[in-house]
């Protein structure tokens, strides 16, 4: 029941129509008011503040679009187990109406349900009776006589295999009805996704010329400035780590989940995917690196996080992932030394990039 569906390019001309009208759609959407410049301001304070301005505001859109991603590739999830609910109850059913359909071919059945439910109006009597007719009230006193000498079914027997069928339809039906709304999540998941993407690229767009030059040149300082802070916490880590005992060992594969992952550095952010050289979603790299290394992951950060033993982060090492966000919705490749390997977001590449700490919510080990 896979519905991973993936965004296709808008031309620049039809994105650059759409862009009022996607931002004016934005539920929740966290606006920026950018200074247009004054006769009192000077142009480097105006230009640095705008800047500043626009780099805060595409970190807080990339950080829900990775709530948004991974809330999508969670409900595609529940989505396709439950698909499997629901195929495993119709086989279910269709086997016990098998063996009513059998039953109902018998000779013993017939003489059962006339003898035993005659005129009643039971649920046994709905499903086995069949059309009355002459000739069947002609026979009913032989085929009782049949069914008391055979002694080869009882009422409890019908009785329960009728209860069990309407049971299992109600769970057939009650499992339908989720699997409808599930679809509709989905769907309202997916479009929420593409439209925040639209969002990002037409705000980091709209920086043009000199503008666009200082976003990069504020984007690299704060990467800088980033990687010297994680290394710097990463060392601290890095003293405490005979205080820990009793954690589970590194995995012998770890190595090998970051080899298999460094391989893919460079290939495109994209939602929901997990494909070698198309496109990766965060979790979707660590699934990819770890199921490389014979290691079966969760296909979403959330999961991973929920089904890996928890180190403290001054005790993380290679090959752990690190998970970030409230609720949880980013998971990196822990590399040592303060980075990990990751797939950040829409318009981005899997590259290596800082541990920001202080937003790390856990760390997990795969085994």
């Amino acid at each position: 029941m896979k519905v991973l569906h993936q965004m296709k390019p808008h031309p620049r001309a039809h994105r650059r129509g759409v862009v009022g009208a996607l931002l004016a759609a934005a539920v929740g959407l966290v606006t920026v008011a950018f200074p247009t410049g004054s006769a009192t301001a000077t142009g480097s304070d105006s230009k640095r503040r705008e800047v500043a301005a626009l780099a805060d505001e595409l970190e807080r859109l990339t950080e829900r679009m990775d709530a948004l991603g991974e809330d999508y590739v969670e409900a595609v999830a529940l989505q396709e187990d439950l698909g499997v609910e629901v195929a495993r109850a119709r086989q279910e059913l269709g086997e016990t109406e098998q063996m009513i359909a059998q039953m109902r071919g018998t000779l013993y059945l017939a003489a059962v349900s006339q003898f035993m439910n005659g005129g009643r109006n039971s649920t046994l009597t709905n499903l086995l009776t069949t059309v009355g007719s002459v000739q069947d009230a002609l026979q009913r006193e032989e085929m009782t006589s049949i069914a008391l000498n055979t002694g080869a079914l009882t009422t409890d027997q019908l009785d329960g295999l009728a209860y069990k069928l309407n049971k299992q339809r109600q769970q057939l039906e009650k499992k339908e009805t989720e699997a409808q709304k599930l679809a509709q999540t989905v769907l309202k998941r997916q479009s929420d996704v593409e439209l925040l993407a639209l969002q990002f690229e037409a705000r980091r767009n709209s920086a043009q010329g000199e503008l666009a030059n200082l976003l990069r040149a504020e984007q690299s300082r704060r990467e800088t400035v980033a990687f010297e802070e994680s290394k710097r916490v990463s060392n601290q880590y890095q003293s405490q780590q005979n205080q820990y005992a009793n954690l589970p060992k590194v995995s012998a594969r770890a190595q090998t989940a970051i080899s298999i992952a460094l391989k893919q550095l460079g290939t495109p952010y994209k939602y929901a995917m997990s494909k070698p050289g198309v496109g990766f979603d965060c979790s979707g790299l660590t699934t990819h690196a770890w199921g490389g290394a014979g290691v079966g992951l969760p296909r979403n950060s959330r999961a991973q996080y929920n089904a890996l033993p928890r180190i403290p982060k001054a005790a993380a090492a290679p090959g752990d992932l690190i998970f970030t966000g409230s609720p949880i919705h980013h998971v990196g490749l822990y590399l040592g030394g303060g980075r990990m390997v990751h797939a950040p977001q829409t318009g981005d590449v899997v590259k290596i990039s800082p541990v920001s700490w202080h937003k790390v919510v856990g760390v997990g080990r795969p085994r």
